[in-house]
C-alpha cells in the first residue's frame, strides 16, 4: 500500500471512531433487554405477575458482574499476559477455554467453552439473589427461597443463553 492510501485509511478511521463508542451502549442495553425478556417469559409461565421494569432494574444491577469480568481481563492483560498478536486478546478469564489448548479445540466450540466461566456462574447466582425480592413481592402470600429463584433464572435466562450460543455456533459453522 502506498503512504497516501494508509493515511486515507487512518483518517477515515479517526473520522468514524465515535461510531465504535456509540455502539457499545446499544450492545449493553440490548443484552440487558434480551436477558430481561427471557426472565419475564420464564416468570410469566410460573403465573406470577412481575413488572418488566423491576426485572430490567435487577438485570441492570446484575450486569455489574460483566463489568468485574472486564476489569479482571484488563488487569490480566496489563500485569500478567504478554501480547504478541490480536488473537492473544481473545480470551475469557477464569473460563474452561483457558484450561485447554486453543489450537486443539474445534473453532465451533471456542465460544461455548469460553462462556463456561466463573463470571457467568456468578451472574446466574447474583441475578437469582436480586430477583428474589422482586418475585416475592409479586408472590407475597407464598414467598420463594433462593433455590427456586435460581431455578427460575436457570430455566428462563439459561434457555435464552442456550439459544444465543446455538445461534453463534450456527453462524460460526456457516462462516468457516
Amino acid at each position: 500500500m502506498s503512504l497516501a492510501r494508509i493515511d486515507d485509511i487512518l483518517e477515515y478511521s479517526k473520522k468514524h471512531e465515535w461510531l465504535g463508542y456509540a455502539v457499545i451502549p446499544i450492545i449493553i442495553i440490548s443484552r440487558i433487554f434480551f436477558t430481561t425478556t427471557f426472565l419475564y417469559i420464564g416468570i410469566f409461565f410460573t403465573e406470577l405477575n412481575v413488572c418488566f421494569s423491576k426485572l430490567f432494574r435487577s438485570v441492570l444491577i446484575a450486569d455489574v458482574v460483566y463489568l468485574l469480568s472486564a476489569f479482571c481481563k484488563l488487569g490480566i492483560l496489563i500485569f500478567f499476559k504478554e501480547l504478541n498478536t490480536l488473537n492473544d486478546l481473545q480470551f475469557q478469564p477464569l473460563s474452561v477455554m483457558e484450561l485447554l489448548d486453543k489450537s486443539s479445540v474445534d473453532p465451533l466450540f471456542l465460544y461455548p467453552l469460553s462462556l463456561l466461566n466463573f463470571f457467568e456462574l456468578s451472574y446466574f447466582i447474583f441475578l437469582a439473589w436480586l430477583l428474589l425480592p422482586v418475585i416475592n413481592e409479586a408472590n407475597a402470600e407464598q414467598p420463594l427461597k433462593f433455590g427456586k429463584s435460581l431455578q427460575m433464572v436457570t430455566t428462563s435466562y439459561g434457555s435464552g443463553l442456550l439459544l444465543w450460543v446455538l445461534i453463534v455456533m450456527f453462524i460460526t459453522l456457516n462462516m468457516s
